[in-house]
């Protein structure tokens, strides 16, 4: 898949900082913690994680080489302090393997996008430190508006025939139950599994294609042939304007899940 565009994903910045936002309201990181955010993205969760932890040591893993870079250069910016203690490395999160490095475990945004969650889990309750704590957050959005609107375009032709089986990253996602059972089979406790949805005024839905161009829609426009991305686009735009009921200021609620849990201390 092309690799992701920094600058696009970043384009609201706030709005995505939202869920990070309301986890460090709860998670109070130790000043020495060891932290391993899978899937950093462009790294600025990633060195907030180590300005809380005063004392700790911070790694960054993502598979995109234009977000790592993107990372290394805003750390490359940052105070010489930190760049002591946060590093930065292009890597696969099915392949993340440690044993009882890390006192923390987090992922933000990035495991919907990954297959095999019960093998990354189990490579994180393997990595964690006695007590070690395992903080995540998924979207968790197919069934809103957006989503069944692009659903619904994409099993029309012509775009059928060119997509096939691509489908939005949320279907992948199960709801709390299942990872509350299946954190509690591999061996975590204190979990603490949850939706949340955050409402992000938009001023027109062009802006929800534009949010969308930046993840939910990179595999369908792999798969359609980039002279015919402006005609799928334009096209979606239009449905979501049929569907939101306008095609001016619209709020996009937008929901996730988050999961909590800890290894046990002994």
């Amino acid at each position: 898949m092309e690799d992701w565009n920094p600058e696009l994903y970043n384009r609201f910045r706030a709005y995505r900082a939202e869920p990070f936002l309301a986890i460090l309201e709860r998670l109070s990181p130790g000043r020495d913690e060891r932290i391993v955010d899978l899937g950093c993205g462009s790294g600025e969760n990633t060195l907030e994680l180590a300005r809380r932890a005063a004392d700790g040591r911070v790694l960054g893993l993502d598979s995109s080489p234009a977000m790592i870079e993107a990372a290394r250069e805003l750390l490359g910016r940052s105070e010489p302090a930190l760049r002591e203690r946060v590093g930065f490395t292009v890597g696969d999160i099915r392949e993340f393997h440690a044993d009882g490095e890390y006192t923390l475990v987090f992922s933000n945004a990035a495991l919907q996008w990954v297959p095999g969650h019960r093998e990354i889990f189990a490579a994180c309750h393997r990595a964690l430190t006695p007590g070690g704590r395992l903080v995540v957050q998924m979207p968790a959005n197919d069934r809103e508006t957006t989503q069944t609107t692009l659903l619904a375009l994409a099993a029309e032709e012509p775009w059928r025939a060119m997509l096939g089986s691509v489908s939005v990253p949320s279907r992948s996602v199960p709801g709390p139950a299942h990872y509350r059972a299946m954190l509690s089979e591999l061996g975590f406790e204190r979990i603490d599994c949850y939706y949340r949805t955050f409402e992000h005024p938009m001023r027109t839905v062009t802006e929800i294609v534009e949010w969308s161009r930046a993840t939910t829609l990179r595999p369908f426009l792999r798969a359609i042939p980039e002279a015919e991305h402006p005609r799928f686009l334009d096209a979606l735009a239009a449905r979501l304007a049929d569907a939101y009921g306008t095609s001016g200021p619209v709020a996009f609620p937008f929901r996730r899940l988050f999961i909590w849990a800890s290894r046990p201390a002994r």
